[in-house]
């Protein structure tokens, strides 16, 4: 993507903003439902996060944000359909660790540039992702994953090529220094359709989607991929205190075309803060493993560029690629 397309897009995109004024500044934004793009399948802590943000949204706005879920090539069809779509504050991204930062590392043409193709509006919550293993290897941590692997090779899955879930399933792997054959999945939903019955010996998802297979029994938890336990499920130890200075985390916000205007992502932002605020939302995501991290868009941003950088590291060296 060349920044002369970048430019171009730019100007068409700021030409909306202009076109949207005089209807914000009345204050009538948002005059019809708007809807928040996904791109993976429903199911999944990406669906599950921009189906709060729509009802947070909604409570406070008064109007419907419907959620459109667009999988497929890593949430890069979902990414660009957004780009398309008029800069007029009724088209969002739930953007994700893959559309916000690593995506453009792995394909040889993501279709988007995350740091400038897009507006940050505020970050929604962060997960841990969490390797678990499927009761009949009878492992019960990381160490005892890591001895098994040692002695036979193990299938692993995960939800995303190239995404938060993989990343964290290869680093593991890096690290122990192990070898594991890697079964990709286009999505939570699928890839428990392969673990739960013990088809994968193991596999990383984001927490929330998989903790309830935890505490059903259905599948053993070897570890969390923060730096340290998890606040929402302190019983499950951290990846790290088997493999010092290991983490890989997912962070999720929405994010608006380039060239919506300021007051839209101002007022989208002031919501999200104040419905993710509140006790009951605050509850909410730590039963499904999340941590409510609103802010500033200026914040997003920051960490947005933070791990494009440091994934990017990461993904040159394990050696992925998407295409």
């Amino acid at each position: 993507m060349g920044h002369r397309n970048a430019t171009r897009r730019g100007i068409l995109a700021g030409a909306s903003a202009m076109l949207a004024a005089p209807a914000l500044a009345q204050g009538t934004w948002p005059q019809r439902p708007v809807r928040i793009v996904v791109g993976f399948p429903a199911g999944g802590t990406t669906d599950i996060l921009g189906r709060l943000a729509a009802q947070v949204l909604q409570e406070a706005l008064g109007q419907s944000f419907i959620v459109e879920n667009r999988p497929g090539a890593g949430s890069n069809i979902a990414a660009q359909a957004v780009l398309r779509s008029p800069a007029d504050g009724y088209t969002l991204l739930l953007g994700s660790p893959g559309t916000n930062a690593i995506n453009p590392h792995l394909y040889s043409n993501a279709g988007y540039d995350p740091l400038t193709d897009f507006l940050p509006i505020s970050q929604i919550a962060e997960v841990p992702n969490l390797i678990a293993a499927h009761p009949s290897l009878g492992v019960r941590d990381a160490a005892g994953l890591i001895a098994l692997a040692k002695q036979r090779r193990l299938s692993y899955g995960e939800t995303s090529i190239g995404g938060s879930t993989h990343l964290a399933a290869e680093l593991f792997r890096v690290m122990a220094d192990i070898q594991a054959t890697h079964v990709p999945y286009r999505g939570s939903a699928p890839m428990m359709t392969d673990l739960l019955p013990g088809r994968i010996d193991f596999g990383t998802d984001n927490l929330p989607s998989i903790l309830p297979h935890i505490r059903s029994g259905a599948l053993v938890a070897i570890g969390v991929t923060s730096t340290s336990r998890w606040p929402a499920a302190p019983e499950i130890p951290a990846i790290a205190e088997t493999l010092p200075g290991y983490e890989v985390v997912a962070w999720f916000g929405l994010v608006a075309p380039r060239g919506t205007p300021p007051e839209v992502i101002a007022r989208i932002n002031a919501a999200l803060r104040s419905g993710l605020e509140k006790p009951e939302m605050v509850s909410r995501l730590a039963e499904l493993g999340a941590r409510p991290i609103p802010g500033t868009p200026e914040a997003y941003q920051a960490r947005n560029a933070a791990e494009f950088a440091r994934l990017g590291d990461l993904i040159r060296r394990v050696g992925i690629r998407a295409d």
